[in-house]
């Protein structure tokens, strides 16, 4: 079987002990009847893929979310029929047991039909075996690449953010460094974006911070700029030291954000 991906065991941890059992016998039920599928997050939500796409699942406030692609339900019809649904996606109760026998029938059956497809194209070899990097390590590599004078205040905010609390984590995300929350929280929609702190935009060497939440922070200082309908707003920073002066109050920011998780 393959290696369980990081990132699968860390949306898994993201939910609380009850649904994260329900997601862990999903998660197994699965990949017991596709040992040779590789895992991964897609579309906000573990995916498991074999010639394609073959099935994803997710977590939600009352339900997990199972999605075998529309052949996968049209063909169990009939046992789903006891189960909400849509489309492309059935609805598990989190208080009743996981069909895991029908979920490991349905995932067999969707190995079968993606291996009825012509084979997906594999990528060119490199000549050298590549080495996936870890999320910190993924940032570091991308400040690296910076103008040194840009280079230096961003490797200063990402300090600052992080030794404001041992649970924010960071990654690349929208093609820039990216913070969020990597505590236990409840159970929410992954298109939410709710672990997500603040990104950077360092678009033409800009030096901003975009809060996708920021408007639930009772900010008293007024740090934070803009009336975004989506709930976001932004801060930039003009040099090194307006960073040093505004350090404070971004982490005082950080923190009231933090405060509001849902846990």
């Amino acid at each position: 079987m393959k290696k369980n991906n990081p990132e699968v065991d860390q949306y898994i941890a993201g939910f609380p002990p009850e649904t994260q059992k329900l997601l862990k016998e999903m998660r197994k039920a699965i990949r017991d009847a596709a040992p040779d599928a590789e895992e991964k997050i897609g579309y906000g939500m573990p995916t498991l893929t074999l010639n394609g796409n073959l099935v994803h699942y997710a977590a939600y406030k009352n339900h997990i979310g199972f999605y075998p692609a529309p052949q996968g339900l049209e063909e169990f019809k009939e046992a789903l029929s006891g189960f909400k649904g849509s489309k492309g996606g059935v609805q598990f109760p989190l208080d009743k047991p996981l069909p895991v026998d029908l979920i490991a029938k349905i995932t067999k059956y969707r190995i079968e039909k993606n291996l009825e497809k012509p084979a997906v194209k594999p990528k060119k070899a490199s000549t050298a075996k590549a080495i996936k990097l870890s999320d910190s390590e993924q940032v570091s590599e991308h400040i690296k690449k910076l103008d040194p004078e840009l280079r230096n205040i961003v490797e200063a905010i990402r300090k600052i953010i992080l030794s404001t609390d041992k649970k924010i984590a960071e990654q690349i995300k929208w093609n820039n460094p990216s913070f969020y929350y990597s505590g236990e929280m409840k159970p929410f929609d992954p298109k939410e974006y709710k672990r997500d702190i603040v990104v950077m935009n360092l678009h033409k060497g800009r030096i901003m911070l975009v809060f996708p939440s920021g408007a639930k922070v009772n900010d008293k200082e007024g740090f934070l700029e803009g009336d975004y309908k989506d709930g976001r707003r932004t801060v930039v920073f003009k040099d090194l030291e307006d960073v040093r002066a505004r350090e404070k109050i971004l982490q005082d920011v950080l923190r009231s954000w933090l405060a509001l998780v849902e846990k």
